[in-house]
C-alpha cells in the first residue's frame, strides 16, 4: 500500500528477520490459542472434512484412483469414519474408495504429502490428526500476520493492532482455522498476491495473483465472489489515498483482476481435466461441473427448502436481520453483524459531518468489504440459505477486519488531530 518506510541497508537480512518472528509468533499462537486442539476450540464443519481424511488415507496406503479427488472410504461420507480408519491406521481396499467429483481437491493432495513426511515421526494416527491441524493453524496465522504487517506499514500500528485483534477475538475463526476442506489460509492468498502488487508494483506480481486464486479454486470455489473482491481491496486503498496517481491505480487494479479471473479459469481447466480422468469423456466432465455449479447457485440441495420459497430479499434478511451470531467476542461482551454495522455507522457519520478526509480511503475499502459477503449471498441465493453454518465465517474476509481497522484509524484520526490542536508536533 501507499505509506513508505525508510529502506534498510540490508533488506534481504531484515525481511528474514521478519518471516522468522512470522513463523514463531503463528507457532506461538497457535499452541496458546489450542488451534492445534480438536476439543479446547471446537471444530468447524467436520462433516466436509471427513472427504480429507480419506483422501489423505488413500495416498497413505499407496493408493489412487483417477483424477486424484477427495473421496471417502465409507457410503456416508461425512459420518466421521473417515477420519476414525485414519486414526487407528485401517488398511481399507482400494476398490472401497468412492470419489467426491464436485471440487479439485487440492488440500487433499498437499496435506496427504504432509502426512506422508509425518509417518516416520508420528506413527499415532491420533498425533499426525494433531500435527495437520498445527500446520493448518501456524499457515492461517502467518498469512494474517502478513496482512496486519502491512496494514500497519500503510496505516499505522494501532489499525494493524486492529486487524490482529479481528482475528484473535473471532470464534468463528479460531475454530475454522484448523479445519482440513477449508483451509482458511487459502482464503487468504489472493489477498496477500495484492499486496505484493502494491509493495512491489512489477508486472510478474500479476503472475502471483493468477497462482494464488489457482490454489484456493483447486481447494474449492465456495464464496469465490467474496474472495475476488477482498484480491481488490489494497489496491482500492491505494487509489483513494493517492490521488495524484489514481490512472496508474486503476491500471493495477484492472491487471489484478484479470489475473484474478484468469487463475478462476485455470481451475476450472484443472477441474475439467480431472474429471475427464475420472469419468473417460469431456462430455461427462463438463456435465458434472455444470450440474455442481447448479447446486450451489440455483438447485435445490433439501427436500424441506423448495427453491421457489428462497428469495434474495429473504437470504439477506436472515443473515442481516435475524442473525445473532457473535463475530467478535470478549469474555461476556460480543458483536454481532448487526451490532458491527450499527457502531461504524455512527462513526463514520460523525467523521463525514466532521469532514475528515484522511477517513476516506479506509471508509471506501470498508463499504466494498461489506459488499464481498452480500456477493455470495445474491449470486449463490440457494447455499446461503441451507448451509447457515457456514456463512458466519464469511465475515471474516474481509468485513470484520475491515471494521476493526476502521475503527482504529478513526481512533488514531481523533489522537492526531487533538495533539496538532494543541500544538504538539
Amino acid at each position: 500500500m501507499n505509506r513508505r518506510r525508510p529502506e534498510s541497508r540490508h533488506p534481504f537480512l531484515q525481511r528474514a528477520a521478519t518471516l522468522a518472528a512470522v513463523l514463531v509468533l503463528s507457532v506461538f499462537l497457535t499452541m496458546w490459542r489450542h488451534n492445534a486442539s480438536d476439543y479446547l476450540t471446537g471444530n468447524w464443519d467436520r462433516y466436509s472434512q471427513d472427504l480429507v481424511f480419506g483422501r489423505i488415507l488413500q495416498m497413505q496406503q499407496g493408493q489412487s484412483v483417477p483424477g486424484g479427488f477427495l473421496g471417502s472410504y465409507t457410503p456416508e461420507w461425512g459420518d466421521t469414519q473417515n477420519r476414525r480408519l485414519f486414526r487407528d491406521g485401517a488398511a481399507p481396499a482400494a476398490t472401497e474408495f468412492v470419489s467426491y467429483t464436485h471440487q479439485s481437491g487440492l488440500q487433499g493432495t498437499l496435506l496427504g504429502l504432509v502426512n506422508r513426511g509425518l509417518l516416520g515421526l508420528f506413527p499415532d494416527g491420533a498425533r499426525r490428526e494433531t500435527m495437520l491441524y498445527t500446520v493448518n493453524s501456524v499457515l492461517f496465522y502467518a498469512a494474517a500476520l502478513c496482512v496486519c504487517l502491512a496494514v500497519w506499514r500503510a496505516v499505522g500500528a494501532l489499525p494493524g493492532a486492529a486487524c490482529l485483534a479481528a482475528v484473535l477475538l473471532a470464534p468463528w475463526v479460531q475454530r475454522g482455522m484448523k479445519d482440513l476442506y477449508w483451509c482458511l489460509w487459502t482464503w487468504l492468498l489472493p489477498l496477500l498476491a495484492a499486496l505484493l502488487v502494491c509493495r512491489l508494483r512489477r508486472r510478474w506480481c500479476y503472475a502471483v495473483v493468477f497462482a494464488a486464486v489457482l490454489v484456493r479454486c483447486l481447494c474449492g470455489f465456495e464464496f469465490i465472489s467474496a474472495l475476488l473482491i477482498l484480491c481488490e481491496l489494497p489496491l482500492v486503498y491505494d487509489f483513494f489515498a493517492c490521488q495524484e496517481q489514481r490512472r496508474d491505480w486503476f491500471a493495477r487494479m484492472t491487471g489484478v483482476g484479470f489475473s484474478a479471473v484468469g487463475g478462476v479459469a485455470a481451475a476450472l481447466g484443472v477441474w475439467l481435466w480431472q474429471g475427464r480422468l475420472y469419468f473417460g469423456s469431456w462430455a461427462q466432465s463438463a456435465d458434472n461441473i455444470a450440474r455442481t455449479v447448479s447446486l450451489r447457485v440455483t438447485a435445490l440441495e433439501t427436500a424441506s427448502l423448495p427453491e421457489s420459497t428462497v428469495t434474495v430479499g429473504e437470504v439477506l434478511h436472515l443473515y442481516f436481520v435475524q442473525d445473532a451470531t457473535p463475530l467478535l467476542q470478549l469474555g461476556p461482551f460480543s458483536l454481532t453483524v448487526r451490532g458491527l454495522l450499527a457502531v461504524t455507522g455512527v462513526l463514520l457519520a460523525a467523521a463525514l459531518l466532521l469532514r475528515w478526509r484522511e477517513v476516506l480511503p479506509m471508509a471506501v475499502v470498508w463499504g466494498i468489504s461489506l459488499l464481498g459477503p452480500v456477493s455470495w449471498m445474491v449470486l449463490s441465493k440457494t447455499h446461503s440459505a441451507v448451509h447457515t453454518h457456514l456463512m458466519p465465517m464469511l465475515w471474516h474476509f474481509a468485513f470484520v477486519p475491515c471494521t476493526c481497522i476502521l475503527w482504529a484509524v478513526l481512533l488514531q484520526t481523533v489522537w492526531k488531530r487533538r495533539r496538532r490542536s494543541c500544538g504538539t508536533p
